[in-house]
């Protein structure tokens, strides 16, 4: 059996998500701003695949314990603590087929009196997490019939992380299927998929949020016969199913919305690399009091990032990031169709089914929010073996209101202010072994004129990883 290299990281990206079904409504603002971790995950297994063979069964897993402390919303302080199991196996059939399954079994305890609105004690699965099917029709082209395709295509059905360009307007896991055509100058992907019925709505003022039914349809062209850029364009469309229970008349909750995106990634020199992409948001949406979805949506959402990689040493990166999503100034709540945006006007906040960071700390959703964000990391110590590698870094953040009159989802900016405030977020990761890695992450935010409360808040996470 083979095992995948580089997991070992994985494990400090799943401490601090959210339980599987949390009986009461779950404060969103503690679980946003973590989701960024998990895509450690998906990352290194899709870069880790082993060579190409004509048969291969390999399996693993890896276990994480850890602790998370915040600031919770009452002004009080959460302690809570998580042990989350994941265990993944795939299959090869030659060059032709793949089949990948995880689960994930995960128990969190809160300390007492800290679990606000939580289970006290809660166990969540086990849980299909991603589980596909693969088949490599140029393969099967060439192995079964004989035939020499010019182009690369592959089909995948089944529950899987989908994402187009930087995932701010789509990236998630969907039970969908999916296929890739590659050839020599040009990527497209398409997909049509659900969301996991289990899974909480976007807008926890529906009656009901614990469930939530969307589809997803979609595509991204990708030309990659340039040398140092990568230019795309996509689009996503989502159309809401989802159903109040019980049903509140006087509310309609559905959220229609279609993405229209360009970027374009690669390299300005040999050590200086960036990522650029703006995304068009239209639809229609329900507005507050309205019984059906007739108030149009006009949003725009835009997001830079450039690394500088110095030759030294220490391998120090240094990141600039400006992330814009608008907003509208007459929403009582940025994220929720029953207090939300006011009646016969536009919808004009930017809402995606992607993750931008804006932040341990803070943890707002990217609507009605704009930051600069720099920061870096560097590696004080790594042996020649690969064992024992340390790895610390930190960002800075500046946030702002994009309309100072409206909400962001963050609930305690109530002022009109377009100052958010500032954050500092800071990291060490210390692979201890091949099998064994440490992780802690440290934010504290820092709230501005949009706060009544200028206390400053806390957010630590810490977990060691086991994998296997």
């Amino acid at each position: 059996m083979k095992r995948l290299t580089g997991l070992f990281v994985a494990g400090m990206a799943v401490g601090v998500l959210a339980a599987s079904s949390p009986a009461q409504p779950r404060p969103e603002e503690v679980f946003q701003r973590t989701l960024f971790l998990e895509r450690d995950i998906r990352e290194r297994l899709e870069r880790e695949v082993p060579p190409e063979q004509k048969a291969l069964i390999e399996w693993g897993g890896f276990y994480v314990p850890s602790y998370t402390y915040y600031d919770d919303i009452d002004g009080g302080h959460a302690h809570l603590t998580r042990q989350d199991l994941r265990l993944w196996t795939q299959i090869y059939a030659g060059e032709v087929h793949r089949i990948f399954a995880r689960m994930r079994l995960n128990y969190v305890d809160f300390a007492a009196g800290d679990a606000q609105g939580f289970r006290q004690h809660d166990l969540g699965g086990p849980n299909l997490e991603i589980g596909y099917y693969e088949l490599n029709l140029t393969a099967a082209a060439r192995k079964y019939w004989g035939q020499k395709w010019p182009v690369q295509v592959v089909g995948r059905a089944g529950r899987q992380y989908i994402e187009v360009g930087r995932g701010i307007a789509l990236g998630k896991i969907l039970d969908a299927g999916l296929f890739e055509i590659d050839a020599k100058d040009f990527s497209f992907t398409g997909f049509v998929g659900r969301s996991i019925e289990s899974e909480d709505n976007i807008d926890r003022s529906v009656p009901g949020f614990t469930r939530s039914r969307r589809t997803f349809y979609g595509g991204e062209l990708r030309l990659t016969g340039l040398e140092r850029h990568e230019p795309y364009v996509f689009f996503v469309l989502q159309r809401d199913w989802s159903e109040e229970k019980p049903v509140t008349p006087f509310q309609d909750y559905r959220y229609d919305s279609q993405y229209y995106g360009i970027g374009n990634r690669g390299s300005l020199a040999a050590n200086l690399r960036y990522e650029v992409e703006a995304v068009w948001e239209k639809g229609r949406s329900a507005a507050n009091g309205q019984q059906d979805a007739d108030e149009p949506i006009r949003a725009f959402a835009f997001d830079a990032e450039v690394n500088y990689y110095m030759d030294h040493p220490l391998r120090p990166v240094f990141t600039g990031e400006y992330g814009y999503a608008s907003g509208d100034g007459d929403r009582g709540r940025a994220t929720t169709a029953f207090l939300g945006n006011t009646m016969a006007t536009d919808d004009d906040a930017y809402q995606g089914f992607g993750y931008v960071n804006s932040g341990l700390a803070l943890g707002a959703r990217f609507t009605n929010l704009q930051f600069l964000r720099v920061g870096g990391r560097f590696t004080p110590y790594e042996k020649k073996t690969g064992a024992g590698r340390i790895d610390v870094g930190g960002d800075y953040y500046w946030l702002f209101k994009t309309d100072k009159d409206g909400p962001i989802s963050d609930f305690r900016a109530v002022d009109t202010s377009g100052d958010v405030g500032q954050e500092i977020d800071v990291f060490v990761e210390w692979r201890i072994l091949s099998d064994l890695s440490w992780s802690l992450r440290y934010g504290r935010f820092f709230p501005g004129q949009a706060y009544a409360d200028r206390k400053p808040r806390d957010f630590l996470f810490t977990a060691f990883n086991i994998s296997f």
